[in-house]
């Protein structure tokens, strides 16, 4: 020893404290030699679970070998890792080898006096005790600690039962289709080569021709290309083009010169696009639309020989075609947008659009970058080019499903904010005459229904004397709106057919004057020598006021063949007597005699009235049988102002019909039913009319532009007491209702006979784009765009007006159907707010870790060991201490901000600002609590999710991990070679032996290639997962070893709790990480089907390594450590002095939460309208915990170095001080460890790892 040591005797006393929540007594009995002979008393002290109870076990041992030490004071306290701390006083000590025996003796006796203890195991936060008590105290254990997990759960799946249940049993419209039929022939053009587009080996090009009308492989008559959707196929147009095929011909039967003007035909062309997932990914969207453009560049060229070589007529020369029609169904609607945008694409070469059931607006699901950038290239493309003038000559067709099209959200098709009135047509085909009918997302293209209307569309708007091959844009709207919108919208009165007439009422043989009402029965009528005159006289005094503007002359008409109905006809409606019976309209002024209404003239207020139809369809009717019509028009009064009289003439050939004509004026006006309360029932809303009601009823609910709900409107019926007198025993036709949104024209639909009506409304979305807010806040766009707006629900009621006297209905919300439409709208911000609560759930495990707590409960001392807090640990904490409630109160309150915002800042920011507003988080439609209702049940949806995924990944790990146990023992082998913890010498995994580094760099730099050169990083992303998630299977199936081989009296020791805390580390890691799995889905599937078509170009982003460094580095570093601490006890800092040490901890705990917090506002206000950012901030947040646990190896070099250097001199305070030279023996159970004491600056003593004695 050196000169001027003293020589002092002293004892050693060695207080050990154990975690409430561990298992393992992590004693280190340390003693230090003395130079006299003395007893050595060992006091321990075992702090259990019981209620603050500790046992005691003292011993007392005597030997003697003196020793040599200088210190400054008599009695040490020890901070450590593995202790909570040990306490040395002075006094005398037993030479060197007696002490190893004796700490070994002692660990023997502690771990005796614990094994008969019942203790706490927390691992990962969860009860993983070895208790000697039944299954039935562990089952109640568990479930009183996690009760608030258990009912989450319990509340996610009863909820996910009925929206499941809801989703496919409680859809608002049933299906009525009928199928069609074809004789399809499909001919490759293979001329369409690589001369022609680089896509020739990917996508193909083909020519349909219908079997027994076509017989010319070649294309000689007006071009149509149709574009299939997401995975569709080339097929999808058989029933289209089959059924615009029967309609030419059965066309030129009625009329053979309509070729004269140009109506030829057409020749249908389609693509076979690899039937890729276009809806999933955006660079599929771009590659198509390039081949797009490339497929017209080469149907044009086909043209001027054939139209020379196949005459279509001896007297007509018809241009060529400079233009393609395009039909699209789903994505394919927005590839043939996207295709105006692209460099190759021939200006003029597209003049007509018609899109089937396509997402316009914003994708189903964004869950790909290129998705999104391609949506918002191409609506600002559009939107700018009709202003620019560069679409001017181009019209957009929209035909959406409606309410049982599954696939998209039908609110996505509407494009009354993409394009003016002028040039575009959006509807639902629930309101489209003759077809009726809600269509799902592949019974658009085949239903008999909707085929024949949109090849009768076709049809009427061919025109091959003109290079465009149709009509011109104004004529081509007309038509299609008249086909496609429902007469009863039009505006200023419906329009007839033919000329109009001036008649005298002389002129008619039969002459009929009424009062109010004109009721005629077409039943039973003789043959008569000319039409029929009714004339009825008109309120107020001729040439003033006849009527309010309000008013309107209210014509509806039945009939019907009296043999019974007619055969079923096109579309599957009774048409034929419709058609028919045609009747005229007239105003008729005073003659000689204003008594005397026979001797005045009556002037034509339109030619042969054309009414629109209301369908009397129950439903659940068989879609085979034909569809009963009643006639119905509206005159406004405006028109007939300065007549006395209104005159229907009937025509003769009516004879043969059975059914009834009524007409009377009736008010247009429209009572409001205001917004139901969403937790209670409205009030009914009551119209009686003691005399009689309206042919048709007007009724306006103003319910919020929120497509979520789906309200049940109650409709009764008041029968007149008259109805008896006139021995009338039931009304001549059922009641009609239609539900309409105004001034939109967008959804209507019709419910025949029908007490209980379910009403499903569509609105624009909830995203704005900031151009829509522009264009409605200009004064010159207001007139057009303001139809597009919201204005409530409308509901027409249709009534026997001579049996009802009025009727009653009542408006609730019907809770069970709105969960289906939950399903197809906020799928996207159920994964958004499940990646908030995994991070908030993260944040909690590491802060729990640094603080040395193992979960919900509170944490011990600094420097005592926990257990790496456990998921379902955490979010059992997350709910207890608020974080639940605060998530909750913050979802609700989020809109009511947004809401708050817009109305203060409206005209004082631009409405891009307003646009970015509204669009954040879940975006901004309907008012009321619906603003604050769904986001609370999503968020609350979504931490049930989480915990669903929680038991899952845990259930699967320990599955895996007990077979892994299970096939190792039956083997008597070891589950990893060289792991020592299952070769029984006692080490821990990974303690003592450093994995080599050469297998897992020729892993990484394999990695590195394969993403670089050939596969995407989505697929590196799926194997990163996979390996973790095989990682925390050999985990757990260590940590199970050492448990069996601790068990029998033996404890596991340190090592296992080690073993526990990594699992559940890692498995913490793979729960987080399952959030960016949909996120990589899109790309994999669309790379396999490439390499099945021996394609291997990819986006070149596919290929960025920084896309998943993030993932790739945590998971190289998290297989053999856990994430260092950064709390107090941590030896991450043991290197530093006391204030570098301090600011740094605060620095990486403050950046640590900067990143959690971070994601969480990202995903909370971004990512439900583009969820794919998530996997860029997960990707983030593992960097830098792969950063910290990167940092903690050199801080361990550090470590050793400064323990071997301070050997001679410790520096405290930045003063030299005497160094405690003293050889202390540090026992960890079986291990025996030569240690030097150092003084660190805060005046605690630590032992500095110097050498193993054995």
């Amino acid at each position: 020893m050196p000169a001027g040591e003293r020589e002092v005797a002293h004892q050693t006393h060695c207080t050990i404290d154990i975690m409430p929540t561990t298992t393992i007594a992590n004693k280190r009995c340390t003693t230090a030699s003395g130079p006299t002979t003395a007893a050595t008393t060992t006091t321990a002290e075992v702090k259990g679970k019981g209620k603050g109870k500790a046992k005691t076990k003292t011993r007392t041992k005597t030997a003697e070998q003196p020793q040599l030490i200088n210190s400054s004071s008599s009695s040490v306290n020890l901070h450590g890792p593995g202790a909570g701390h040990i306490t040395l006083r002075a006094g005398n000590s037993p030479p060197l080898q007696k002490q190893q025996q004796l700490c070994n003796s002692e660990n023997s006796d502690a771990e005796s006096s614990t094994s008969t203890n019942t203790e706490e195991y927390s691992e990962n936060g969860e009860d993983q005790a070895r208790p000697a008590t039944g299954s039935s105290v562990i089952i109640k254990t568990f479930i009183h600690k996690r009760i608030s997990v258990l009912c989450l759960l319990l509340a996610t799946v009863i909820f996910g039962m009925l929206s499941a249940h809801s989703y496919f049993n409680a859809q608002v419209d049933t299906p009525g289709c009928t199928m069609s039929y074809s004789r399809p022939q499909f001919i490759e053009q293979t001329a369409f080569d690589k001369s022609w587009t680089r896509f020739s080996t990917k996508y193909k090009l083909y020519l349909y021709r219908e079997g027994g009308y076509d017989s010319i492989d070649e294309a000689f008559r007006i071009p149509v290309l149709f574009v299939p959707g997401n995975a569709g196929s080339p097929k999808q147009v058989r029933s289209i083009a089959s059924a615009t095929t029967a309609a030419f011909v059965e066309l030129l039967g009625l009329d053979p010169g309509a070729v004269e003007r140009g109506q030829v035909g057409y020749d249908f062309f389609s693509v076979g696009l690899n039937e890729e997932f276009t809806a999933l990914h955006g660079y599929s969207i771009m590659e198509q639309a390039d081949f797009i453009n490339d497929a017209i560049r080469y149907i044009l060229s086909l043209y001027p020989g054939t139209r020379s070589k196949y005459r279509l007529s001896e007297k007509q020369t018809f241009a060529l075609p400079t233009s393609v029609i395009i039909v699209g169904h789903s994505m394919g609607g927005v590839v043939a947008r996207t295709a105006f945008t692209l460099s190759n694409h021939i200006v003029g070469s597209v003049q007509a659009i018609f899109t089937l059931a396509t997402p316009h607006n914003n994708p189903t699901a964004s869950l790909e970058y290129y998705v999104d950038k391609v949506y918002t290239d191409i609506n600002r493309f559009w939107r700018h080019g009709f202003q620019n003038g560069t679409l001017d000559n181009v019209s957009l067709v929209s035909i959406a499903g409606g309410n049982l099209d599954s696939m998209i959200n039908s609110d996505y098709t509407y494009v009354g904010d993409l394009a003016p009135a002028h040039n575009s047509l959006s509807v639902l085909a629930s309101g489209i005459e003759d077809v009726w009918l809600s269509l799902d997302h592949q019974c658009i293209l085949w239903c008999e229904q909707m085929a024949k209307k949109f090849a009768a569309v076709l049809v009427r708007i061919m025109d091959a004397r003109r290079s465009s091959q149709i009509l011109p844009l104004d004529e081509r709207m007309t038509v299609m709106r008249e086909m496609l919108y429902s007469k009863l919208d039009e505006a200023g009165g419906l329009k007839g057919i033919g000329a109009r007439r001036n008649v005298t009422v002389a002129g008619y043989s039969h002459v009929q004057v009424h009062e109010e009402v004109v009721q005629v029965a077409l039943a039973g009528r003789k043959n008569r020598d000319g039409a029929a005159l009714h004339l009825m006289r008109l309120p107020g005094v001729a040439g003033e006021n006849s009527g309010s503007a309000a008013d309107a002359l209210q014509i509806i008409h039945y009939a019907r063949r009296q043999s019974g109905l007619p055969a079923r006809s096109s579309g599957g409606s009774s048409s034929s007597a419709m058609e028919e019976f045609k009747y005229g309209v007239f105003g008729c002024r005073h003659g000689k005699s204003k008594d005397d209404p026979t001797d005045g003239v009556c002037e034509e207020i339109m030619g042969l009235a054309v009414p629109a139809k209301l369908p009397l369809k129950s439903a659940g009717a068989k879609a085979q049988l034909a569809v009963p019509l009643v006639g119905y028009l509206e005159v406004p009064m405006a028109q007939l102002r300065g007549f006395a009289y209104v005159a229907l003439e009937i025509p003769s050939g009516s004879d043969g019909l059975t059914g009834f004509v009524r007409a009377s004026v009736g008010s247009n006006t429209s009572p409001v039913v205001h917004s139901p309360g969403y937790l209670r029932l409205l009030r009914a809303y009551t119209i009686n009319a003691p005399e009689r009601l309206n042919a048709r009823m007007r009724i306006k609910l103003d319910v919020p532009e929120n497509p979520f709900f789906v309200f049940r409107a109650k409709l009764i019926m008041h029968r007149r007491n008259m109805a008896a007198a006139l021995k009338l025993d039931k009304p001549q036709f059922g009641t009609v209702v239609r539900q309409s949104d105004g001034r939109r024209r967008f959804e209507s639909k019709f419910w025949y006979d029908q007490g209980a009506l379910d009403i499903a409304i569509h609105g624009r979305g909830a995203y704005l784009p900031s151009d829509d807010l522009v264009n409605t806040s200009s004064a010159s766009m207001q007139g057009e765009l303001g139809a597009n707006l919201w204005d409530g629900v409308h509901l027409d009621v249709w009534a026997d007006n001579v049996f009802y006297s009025g009727f009653e209905i009542s408006l609730r919300i019907n809770w069970y159907s709105s969960l289906n439409r939950l399903v197809k709208r906020y799928d996207m911000a159920l994964l958004a707010m499940s990646f908030v609560w995994a991070c908030l759930v993260m944040l909690h495990q590491l802060r729990s870790w640094d603080r040395g707590q193992s979960g919900s409960g509170s944490g011990s001392g600094a420097g005592q060991t926990a257990m790496f807090p456990g998921c379902l640990a955490s979010i059992e904490a997350l709910v207890r201490n608020g974080t639940f409630l605060g998530v909750v109160a913050a979802a609700m309150v989020t809109p009511l901000v947004q809401v708050g915002f817009a109305h203060i800042a409206r005209g004082t920011v631009s409405p891009a600002t307003l646009a970015a507003a509204n669009n954040l988080f879940m975006g901004v439609r309907g008012s009321g609590l619906v603003l604050c209702l769904l986001p609370g049940v999503l968020v609350i949806l979504s931490l049930g999710f989480i915990i669903v995924q929680a038991i899952f990944l845990t259930a699967i790990c320990h599955f895996a991990a007990w077979l892994a146990v299970g096939v190792a023992k039956w083997r008597r082998q070891q589950l990893m070679q060289g792991d020592r913890i299952l070769a029984g010498d006692g080490g821990g995994p990974g303690a003592d032996k450093v994995p080599t580094i050469t297998g897992p760099l020729l892993g990484t730099l394999a990695f590195i290639v394969f993403v670089c050169t050939f596969v995407p990083y989505q697929f590196a992303f799926l194997i990163i997962y996979l390996a973790q998630l095989i990682t925390v299977v050999r985990t757990m199936a260590q940590a199970k070893l050492q448990a069996s081989r601790g068990s029998g009296g033996k404890d596991a020791g340190r090592e296992g709790v080690e073993l526990d805390s990594r699992a559940q580390y890692q498995l913490a890691l793979v729960l987080f990480w399952t959030s960016s799995l949909p996120y990589c889905v899109p790309e994999l599937l669309v790379w396999v089907r490439n390499l099945s078509v021996l394609w291997f170009e990819d986006a070149p982003s596919d290929h960025n390594l920084l896309n998943m460094a993030g993932y790739f580095a945590l998971r190289m570093l998290a297989s053999y450590h856990i994430v260092p601490r950064l709390g107090g006890g941590s030896s991450f800092f043991s290197v530093m002095e006391g204030g570098r040490r301090e600011r740094l901890r605060r620095w990486l705990r403050g950046v640590t939460f900067v990143f959690f917090a971070g994601a969480v506002l990202v995903a909370w206000l971004v990512s439900v309208r583009r969820p794919y950012v998530l996997y860029g901030v997960a990707n983030a947040v593992s960097a830098w915990l792969a950063l910290i646990q990167f940092a903690e190896f050199p801080m361990r070099i550090l470590n050793s170095k400064r323990g071997r250097e301070s050997m001679g001199v410790v520096v405290a305070n930045k003063s030299p001080v005497a160094l405690v030279s003293v050889p202390v023996l540090v026992c960890e159970r079986d291990n025996a460890v030569m240690a030097t004491m150092v003084e660190t600056d805060d005046g605690a003593m630590m032992p500095l790892l110097e050498r193993k004695l054995r």
